[in-house]
């Protein structure tokens, strides 16, 4: 397997159960028209956006560490921080709908509903709770978490539109060892051609991307 692959399939249930129910409730299924068929219905669940999520948070962003910018993963802190917010949102009395309570001891967000899901992005992203109690990098940090629910707003979208959906079981491995096995659902939703042969030279950049054994290099024409 690879290490990327073997990576994801260690999440843990409160990581997959709290990015599934951020990608529900960001971008449901069924928001299609029936007429238009399952591919255009087919929410960000469906497309495993949850998944590039953890990728994401893991593999992208650098924080400051002593005098360098490193990679930190932040998959975990950041369920951390929307499960900490969804206890001090429901500790306030803000919800609005009912509380599944036999899945609150997983994730507390994944137990409300997906419209209080959104009220609880909207306090955190307004910073009206004790930053305080929130997991280290967050904790005293507005600023920051601004920043990651910024984040998560965008880039589920992101996720949801780009090609990840027909990368298939490539998905979870490297960048430069996916491959499309398909044509990715969102460019379906967005009515997106797909990328036009010669574009790039139309622009004035005739070059060629040369992948091998998991690296890739530019080869000018």
């Amino acid at each position: 397997m690879h290490p990327a692959a073997a990576y994801a399939a260690t999440a843990s249930d409160y990581i997959c159960a709290t990015f599934r129910a951020l990608a529900e409730a960001l971008i449901p299924d069924g928001t299609a028209s029936s007429v238009y068929g399952d591919v255009e219905a087919a929410g960000a669940v469906a497309l495993c956006v949850h998944e590039y999520m953890i990728w994401e948070l893991d593999h992208s962003l650098s924080l400051m560490q002593g005098l360098y910018l490193s990679v930190v993963p932040l998959s975990g802190p950041t369920v951390g921080l929307l499960n900490c917010g969804a206890v001090q949102f429901v500790a306030s009395g803000q919800n609005r709908s009912g509380i599944d309570y036999s899945f609150w001891p997983v994730s507390p967000f994944a137990s409300l509903h997906p419209v209080d899901r959104i009220r609880v992005l909207a306090m955190l992203e307004q910073t009206d709770l004790d930053l305080g109690v929130l997991p280290p990098p967050y904790q005293r940090d507005g600023g920051l978490v601004r920043f990651i629910i910024d984040f998560l707003n965008r880039q589920i979208l992101f996720g949801n539109y780009s090609e990840w959906s027909a990368y298939g079981s490539t998905r979870l491995q490297t960048p430069v060892r996916r491959r499309l096995e398909g044509f990715p659902a969102g460019w379906i939703q967005a009515e997106y051609p797909g990328v036009a042969p010669g574009y790039r030279a139309l622009c004035g950049n005739v070059l060629t991307i040369v992948r091998q054994e998991g690296g890739s290099s530019i080869v000018c024409s």
